[in-house]
């Protein structure tokens, strides 16, 4: 008579010679030390602000041979994000990696370089980004990718070229400090220092 039970499989694997029972409990152990690198992982994942999905670009050799820039010929315009990430839902999404700390907001220069991400990830990648991630040391930003930054990111690019025809450029602010810290203080005639 065969004994069917919840335990009787066991006795079949207590039966083992005993190096194929050492080498059940090392794959168990495998098992279980792969399992705790994978929830290891995804939880400093989410720790990074970094959203989910297949890294399809990043500006690091750690994992890869450096990409190429991605590039619009229509603008001129050449960039390397930090990641370009590709979601569940199929949308792409740059994200652009700051050393420092967050500001209450992020800076005007940090949204269009993050505009000019998008441009290119669109023009690369065929999919218009929904938003780009700004990820600070101790905080992220999402920034929407509407028709108007688009239309901003446009606006400095024209008014960056008019400035490199000319190679006249007004001042855009009225902050001695921002002078004080500037490369080209010592030549501007509207330096307020």
């Amino acid at each position: 008579m065969v004994r069917v039970g919840p335990f009787s499989c066991w006795r079949h694997f207590v039966g083992l010679e005993p190096a194929l029972m050492r080498l059940s409990y090392w794959a168990i152990l495998l098992l279980a030390f792969g399992l705790f690198l994978w929830l290891l992982s995804r939880r400093k994942r989410k720790s990074s602000g970094l959203p989910e999905g297949e890294f399809l670009y990043t500006d690091s050799s750690y994992w890869q041979r450096l990409p190429k820039p991605l590039y619009d010929p229509e603008l001129e315009l050449v960039g390397k994000p930090d990641y370009v990430i590709k979601q569940e839902k199929g949308s792409v999404v740059p994200v652009e990696l700051k050393s420092g700390n967050a500001p209450t907001y992020p800076w005007d220069s940090h949204i269009m370089q993050l505009a000019a991400y998008c441009r290119l990830v669109e023009g690369y990648y065929g999919r218009r980004p929904p938003y780009g991630i700004i990820q600070y040391q101790n905080k992220s930003f999402t920034i929407p990718y509407t028709d108007k930054l688009e239309s901003q990111l446009l606006s400095v690019i024209d008014e960056m070229r008019m400035v490199e025809r000319t190679q006249i450029a007004q001042r855009s602010h009225q902050q001695a400090s921002r002078c004080r810290g500037c490369g080209f203080s010592q030549i501007c005639d509207q330096s307020l220092v």
